[in-house]
């Protein structure tokens, strides 16, 4: 991780992430479903994936979601201020709210396990029950990383979990320095860079050496 998951003094902007509220964002947005129960949550495709797997995770570990009480994407401020909310760039989700409240006086009401905030904590996110103060907020999970972290979280979370496939179309952009070599190493790409080129040939063209900055491709 570029940036620490406890510091809140860098907006999700200075991080790479573009604007946020009053933006509408939601053009960047992608749902993803947790297997067990089937709960659906509207994030930034960038964390899709990501979020998907630790989801999953956690129903599999025996926290169970309530669809009607979790939520991600929401074009809206910090309440009571005039900064945009992590909601707001699809980088935060609540879980289970009804069980899981906010609250200011200093404790935490809450049904979560520990491990559940230890889990989403190792790959990226921060957990609003952590909060200093009397302000707890332990439904809230924000991802605090970089676009680039993201995508270094959600290989690492592969290696760990041993989720390989995910049921979201995913792309990736080629930053300066790349190679398919290199991009399908760190994103744990079943098949190679040769699996990567040949999904991508008709963007890259004959020689998969050459590929450019900015280029978007899709991943196996």
């Amino acid at each position: 991780m570029r940036f620490s998951i406890s510091d809140y003094s860098i907006s999700a902007k200075a991080k790479g992430w573009g604007n946020g509220w009053p933006e509408d964002r939601s053009r960047d947005m992608v749902r993803i479903k947790a297997d067990t129960t089937g709960t659906k949550v509207n994030v930034h495709k960038r964390i899709a994936a990501l979020a998907d797997i630790l989801l999953d995770e956690t129903e599999k570990r025996g926290y169970r979601l309530n669809p009607k009480t979790c939520g991600g994407y929401v074009n809206r401020p910090i309440k009571n201020t005039k900064k945009p909310s992590n909601h707001s760039w699809g980088l935060a989700l609540d879980l289970n709210w009804d069980k899981n409240p906010e609250s200011r006086d200093g404790k935490n009401h809450t049904n979560l396990p520990a491990w559940v905030a230890q889990l989403w904590g190792r790959y990226g996110f921060a957990w609003g029950g952590n909060y200093h103060g009397h302000h707890k907020d332990p439904m809230h999970f924000e991802f605090m990383g970089s676009p680039d972290d993201a995508d270094d979280m959600l290989s690492k979370a592969r290696r760990d979990l041993g989720h390989q496939k995910i049921d979201i179309p995913e792309k990736y952009t080629v930053k300066a320095g790349d190679t398919l070599a290199l991009i399908a190493k760190r994103l744990n790409i079943p098949g190679g860079w040769q699996a990567l080129y040949q999904l991508n040939k008709g963007v890259i063209g004959p020689d998969p050496d050459v590929i450019r900055r900015d280029m978007v491709l899709r991943l196996p």
